[in-house]
This record gives C-alpha cells, structure tokens and sequence, in this order.
C-alpha cells in the first residue's frame, strides 16, 4: 500500500500574524531577521510552516535537523515531480 506524507500547513503572513496575535508587520520583521522559518514563493510572498513557526517560539526548532530530515525523505524526487507538484494547485 502506498503512503503519502500529510502536507505540511503553510501559513500566509496575516494568518501567522492572526495566530500569535501579532501584526502582519511584525511577522514581516521576524522574517526579515531570519528569527522565524519561512518559505519565499517565486511571486515574492512569504508562508511560513506552521509547526517550524511554533517550534521556533518555543526554542527547540532545529532548522539544520530539518533540512537533514528533509533531504534524506525527498532524495529520489526528481525536478519533474517537484515541477508537478508545485502546478496541482
């Protein structure tokens, strides 16, 4: 039986601001300072993984171990599966 990993709940500024109960400013400031995770999109807008987000609150949000996890998942995906990937939606 195949398995599909859940996809991760990527927040847009306002609802990551929204959540903590933060301006959109303020949010915008954390990732200018590089003092939350976040994703830029090619369009130039920011969403922000909500667990990372959450981790890096509470100060045990290790992006190296992530990213490690994350290459060791991904490392048989092919472009051509991120390239249709990123146009199902």
């Amino acid at each position: 039986m195949a398995t599909t990993a859940s996809k991760p709940q990527l927040l847009k500024v306002s609802e990551a601001a929204a959540l903590l109960k933060v301006s959109e400013k303020t949010i915008r400031r954390w990732i200018e300072a590089e003092s939350i995770p976040y994703l830029k999109l090619p369009s130039g807008s920011y969403r922000i993984p909500q667990g990372a987000l959450l981790a890096s609150l509470r100060g045990n949000y290790d992006l190296g171990a992530e990213l490690r996890k994350l290459d060791k998942r991904n490392a048989d995906v092919t472009d051509d599966q991120v390239l249709a990937a990123l146009s199902e939606d």
